[in-house]
């Protein structure tokens, strides 16, 4: 490298204006006193208030259901074709903490994880009426022709059928005491007594049905014999005390028979494990959600072509009812 290579550094001008930066005055390097958004008043070196900026909107509380879902039973041996019939559902509920309140209830014997899902798919799972049981029917049969059951989660009322001969039995109860002299009266009580001494009265339901409707009809009006007003009821109470609901030996086991309707539709046959008599309760009717399996008719004797094997159980009920608005 030659000595021209490298080039002298520059003289400063003598003509060259030097600009140099004020010196900070005490209060510039000490920077401002006041926090941001706090104005100074000119003229005065006082702080006065800035705007304020808005506070943080609260997150609006959590609505509250307008109904509550009671779990009441499921069949355990259901459970992996449940949470396959609803396998989105119950992937996010597994995403969700189990809660020690509800997961699972006192006195079962069942997993915190099998109620999670149970409840989580009778609060959260579509539901349909009664009236579409039947075309959820018809949308599970196969191009060829086979058809499995299929699963659905239905709402309605669900009623509870008393049998026939235990419900005379139950009228005979509380109507012998008003009998008197009525003889109208007494005559259908005599063939009822008659029909319940015979060999097999189990097989004369329709006969049983008839005399019971026969024993209320001949009872004096209420206007003369207030008692008559209550004798129904008092049958009913009866007979919800003993739990002598109607059954059906159907689909390799006896079964409960209950109706299941809404809004006037025809209802359909429901049938529940025997078993779970002491533990239904003791109503004649309350509103369900229902984990079925729908199938077709399983007995001669019903006018709906479709009926439901309940695989689960939910009790519903409104707020209203509960903080006492209606019964």
């Amino acid at each position: 490298m030659t000595r021209d290579a490298i080039a002298p550094p520059a003289e400063a001008s003598p003509w060259a204006t030097r600009v140099t930066a004020p010196a900070l005055t005490v209060g510039q390097r000490a920077g401002p006193v006041e926090p941001p958004g706090r104005d100074m008043t000119p003229g005065t070196g006082l702080a006065v208030p800035g705007p304020r900026s808005p506070a943080p909107a609260r997150a609006p509380a959590p609505a509250s259901p307008a109904e509550i879902v009671e779990l009441l039973w499921f069949d355990a041996k259901a459970l992996p074709r449940i949470r396959a019939s609803w396998s989105d559902l119950i992937l996010d509920l597994d995403f969700e903490a189990l809660d020690p309140r509800h997961d699972p209830p006192p006195n079962d014997a069942g997993s915190a994880k099998d109620h999670h899902h149970l409840s989580g798919v009778l609060t959260g799972g579509p539901r349909i009426e009664p009236s579409g049981v039947r075309q959820a029917i018809l949308a599970s049969i196969s191009e060829k022709g086979g058809f499995t059951p299929p699963l659905v989660l239905v709402e309605g009322e669900l009623r509870f059928v008393f049998d026939e001969i235990e419900a005379l039995k139950a009228t005979l109860a509380v109507v012998s005491p008003l009998a008197g002299t009525d003889r109208s009266l007494k005559e259908a009580m005599d063939l009822a007594c008659e029909l319940l001494r015979s060999p097999y009265p189990e097989g004369a339901t329709g006969a049983a049905a008839t005399l019971t409707e026969q024993i209320k009809e001949r009872l004096p009006p209420p206007a003369r014999l207030p008692a008559a007003a209550r004798i129904e009821a008092q049958a009913e109470r009866l007979l919800l005390e003993q739990r002598r609901y109607q059954t059906r030996t159907l689909l390799g086991e006896p079964w409960i028979r209950a109706l299941l309707g809404a809004s006037g539709q025809d209802a359909l046959p429901v049938y529940l494990p025997k078993r779970l008599a002491p533990w239904l309760p003791m109503l004649p009717r309350l509103r369900v959600r229902l984990v079925a399996e729908a199938h077709l008719r399983q007995d001669q004797a019903e006018s709906s072509r479709v009926a439901l094997k309940a695989l689960a159980l939910g009790r519903v009920a409104t707020l209203e009812e509960i903080q006492g608005g209606r019964p």
